[in-house]
């Protein structure tokens, strides 16, 4: 597996995007929703500056419950042909069924994916897990450390919570609390998209080894410590459990 990806320096990389839907991101989801779109701006620039990277976007959202409460708004689609998202395809409203949204879309990432595949997930949310059926948060402990070992990348944006402890219990490396207002909307957007061309460089440093090995592709860093005390805030408290 390693040599092959070795032989081609070619690599698929599957953006999957879960976004909160519920009735409190109505007063930030314009703002919400120009991020994204940005967001899919910024991961065509990657494809354009490491041409060895083919990205493709899952966007879901996730509000209220029952069936139709996780929607999986665009679905493996090739960066460049991924259209904006609009109005239509996010209108806030009801509760937070968080784990299953992550359960649902990241299960189904994975059964689509081929091999030599990576994924970089990332769920953004402004409140707390508060509606889900199918999965409960130690099942997506596990699903999440599953995938990790296998060289997915994770990152979780929450706010109106520690978004560093919330991503800890479901051990998530990557994490980043913002102020869910329009202003802190923004400002979370800017920080991720930065974060974002990060994962991409990392990557094709990652690509430019000897030896790729699928497992190591993993990116545990991508936020700047100034914009969230991400990586060595939660460093200190894996460490600080352990006395």
């Amino acid at each position: 597996m390693s040599e092959g990806l070795k032989q081609q320096k070619q690599i698929s990389i599957y953006n999957l995007l879960i976004i909160d839907e519920s009735g409190s991101m109505q007063g930030i989801y314009k703002q919400a929703l120009t991020g994204i779109n940005e967001t899919l701006n910024t991961i065509r620039s990657n494809q354009e500056k490491h041409p060895e990277q083919h990205h493709f976007v899952s966007i879901a959202t996730f509000e209220g419950t029952g069936h139709d409460a996780v929607k999986l708004r665009r679905d493996r689609i090739p960066i460049d042909k991924v259209s904006d998202m609009t109005a239509k395809d996010y209108n806030p409203g009801g509760c937070t069924p968080l784990y299953d949204a992550m359960g649902i879309s990241i299960n189904h990432l994975e059964r689509c994916m081929e091999d030599n595949a990576l994924a970089f997930v990332t769920v953004i949310t402004d409140g707390y897990e508060n509606a889900s059926s199918e999965f409960s948060g130690s099942a997506i402990k596990e699903l999440v450390s599953r995938k990790r070992e296998s060289g997915w990348t994770f990152a979780y944006i929450g706010a109106n919570q520690d978004a560093i402890e919330v991503a800890q219990e479901l051990n998530i490396s990557n994490a980043l609390n913002f102020d869910a207002s329009p202003e802190g909307t923004v400002e979370m957007m800017a920080k991720y998209k930065k974060a974002n061309s990060k994962f991409a460089e990392t990557i094709s440093f990652k690509m430019a080894a000897p030896s790729v090995n699928m497992c190591n592709m993993g990116v545990e860093d991508i936020f700047e410590e100034g914009d969230g005390q991400v990586v060595k805030s939660l460093a200190n408290k894996i460490f600080n459990s352990k006395d």
